[in-house]
């Protein structure tokens, strides 16, 4: 069963519950401690048995693509713990998603700040890397990020040039 809720509304222990798993999977990333991070606006879950089997959340976000601002569905904490791995669960919240991101929250794309060894499983879900800089806000002021950046988009790919998320990454 897939579940969408607004992060907004989740009940605290499912919040302490994917706190755990994030903590887990990324806890021991420099990049991620070391960086201010956005709320979500709305987390995705996949359950199985009544077990968190994937998990996801949204940034709804303006941000600015080569001088032009598009309403964007930014995708963060992709996790699927341990023993619900290698199922397909991740994929197939995922592609559930693309309905949500484009027909729903009428987004223009998708957005994942994305590890190297990620980029191949995202690809196969119709994700492409893009290479430009993007910038990001702290609180000790803007930012370049450094690692990678891929888009979803309904129908033709951008190849832009510089984008701003306008605010903390996710």
């Amino acid at each position: 069963m897939i579940e969408i809720k607004k992060y907004s509304e989740l009940l605290e222990k499912t919040k302490n519950a994917l706190n755990s798993f994030i903590d887990n999977e990324f806890g021991h990333i420099p990049i991620v401690n070391e960086t201010e991070w956005a709320t979500p606006d709305w987390t995705i879950v996949y359950y199985k048995n009544d077990l968190i089997a994937t998990f996801y959340n949204i940034i709804e976000r303006e941000i600015t693509v080569d001088g032009k601002i598009y309403k964007i569905g930014g995708i963060n904490n992709v996790i699927t713990p341990k023993e619900f791995r290698g199922k397909g669960y991740a994929s197939k919240t995922l592609k559930n998603t693309e309905k949500l991101i484009f027909d729903e929250l009428k987004c223009a794309f998708g957005v994942l700040l994305c590890a190297d060894n990620l980029i191949p499983f995202y690809e196969k879900l119709n994700w492409y890397k893009v290479k430009c800089p993007v910038y990001f806000e702290q609180s000790s002021g803007q930012k370049l990020w450094g690692a990678n950046i891929m888009l979803l988009t309904k129908n033709e790919k951008l190849n832009p040039a510089k984008i701003e998320l306008n605010g903390l990454p996710w």
